[in-house]
């Protein structure tokens, strides 16, 4: 039987006794069958779960993390989980009621309709995430109605290839591999959900359509930054910006070789001033499942906490540590400072970025990601651990070895020398070479 409780506040969740089962509640409003439910963990903080139960169909999905002592500031309170699940159950109901209209088998779901889905799920789970998802999903899945609106037990490899060839030309490789990740998600939770309807070869058809371009491992090879035009970068960001906020965001993107969604999640509290100073980077919400961790420790030089005292002194720990200024407009030709904040989304560094790069004289394409690029291999050079390299840069052994390899195969010498020893302990003994062999 179904475990019942009070969940709405961290002390009260508190008080629960843990377990893989969660506590449910209903908030079903007049649409009976949705539940909100708190999974409480042995240690830490709980996770939220959204459930659905309509006619003979069900539905259940992570919402993300609650607001328990020790939480992420991302973590959801109550209200903010119970908006969520609801937005969720509304997604849910929509697939739902097209199985409904269709022949009795459900054959009516479309593309639109699992993309749709996709992304309130992923808009639940992590706002940012979800919006990032919806622009590039919109922008080149929905707004094509040749592959949105074609029905997925009609999908195939070849309509999927066709709709490729239709995005722009100019789209930078990793720009598609990333539309088409989501793109891909969202097909294979649909799969997933109506697999007895819609059969295996479904997904067999969006695992070829969906496939990668290997063009994007081509393009990483030119984001690769020696240590002189990192120092460009820095120094021309500083220059741009005479807050310093620009040039501190790019300091901390450099030293730490996190993505922009980690670095904004910062506090103040995450940069540790010792003798051996670091920075705890908070994990990303890329993956499946929770995490057992929820910072890495990365080491830093004492530059980098030269450049951020000045952004750590006076503040609260809780404080977000990178923050900008706001501007609004008071007339049709003049802006002014408005408020500061911290960085929310990776697009506005995109304008800012490309007049640093110009300023420092490097090629158009150089992207922010490079300093994630160049601090991966740098590590990999200096003969780190290809899984301490991944738990540094929060990412997996697997994409390492794929992505990253090739890049130390010109240090392979280089490398092997610092282990090269003394095979021989004592001289050997000297032959001389006489008439019939040696003597």
């Amino acid at each position: 039987m179904p475990k019942t409780a009070s969940i709405d506040t961290p002390p009260k969740r508190a008080k629960l006794a843990p377990g893989k089962n969660p506590y449910w509640l209903g908030i079903g409003h007049g649409r009976g069958g949705l539940y909100l439910g708190y999974r409480k963990p042995v240690r830490g903080a709980g996770t939220w779960v959204a459930k659905i139960v309509q006619n003979s169909r069900r539905a259940e999905e992570r919402i993300g993390m609650a607001d328990d002592a020790g939480a992420p500031p991302e973590a959801l309170a109550f209200a903010a989980a119970k908006r969520a699940a609801l937005a969720w159950a509304e997604a849910r109901e929509r697939a739902f009621a097209a199985l409904d209209a269709g022949d009795a088998n459900g054959l009516t779901l479309t593309v639109r309709d699992a993309v749709n889905a996709y992304i309130t799920t992923r808009e639940a789970r992590s706002l940012r995430a979800g919006r990032d998802a919806r622009s590039r999903l919109t922008l080149h899945v929905l707004a094509d109605p040749k592959i949105a609106d074609l029905r997925l037990s009609s999908l195939t490899a070849s309509a999927l290839k066709a709709w490729r060839s239709r995005l722009a030309p100019d789209l930078q490789p990793s720009t598609v591999n990333r539309l088409l990740n989501d793109l891909r998600a969202a097909l294979n939770a649909a799969i997933e959900e109506h697999r007895r309807v819609l059969g295996p070869h479904v997904r067999e058809e969006v695992k070829v359509g969906t496939k990668a371009l290997s063009g994007a491992d081509a393009a990483r090879e030119h984001q690769i930054l020696t240590r002189a035009e990192i120092h460009a970068l820095t120094a021309a960001a500083f220059d741009l910006d005479e807050t310093g906020d620009l040039g501190r965001l790019v300091v901390v993107l450099a030293a730490t070789g996190a993505r922009f969604s980690q670095v904004a999640q910062l506090r103040v509290r995450d940069v540790q001033v010792t003798d051996e100073p670091q920075i705890m980077v908070p994990l990303s919400a890329k993956g499946k499942g929770a995490k057992a961790r929820r910072h890495v420790p990365v080491p830093v030089g004492p530059d980098v906490i030269d450049q951020l005292r000045p952004i750590l002194n006076g503040r609260k720990g809780h404080e977000p540590l990178l923050e900008r200024w706001r501007y609004r407009q008071t007339s049709p030709t003049v802006w002014e400072r408005h408020e500061r904040g911290p960085w929310k989304a990776a697009a506005e560094l995109t304008r800012p970025w490309k007049e640093i790069v110009k300023a420092a004289q490097l090629p158009a394409g150089t992207a922010p990601y490079a300093l994630r690029h160049t601090s991966i291999v740098r590590s990999l050079r200096n003969n780190i651990s290809t899984r301490f390299v991944a738990l540094a840069h929060d990412t997996s052994v697997a994409m390492i070895e794929k992505h990253y390899a090739a890049y130390v195969s010109d240090h392979v010498s280089e490398i092997m020398r610092r282990a090269v020893e003394p095979v021989i302990g004592v001289a050997p003994t000297q032959f001389r070479v006489v008439e019939g062999g040696a003597a």
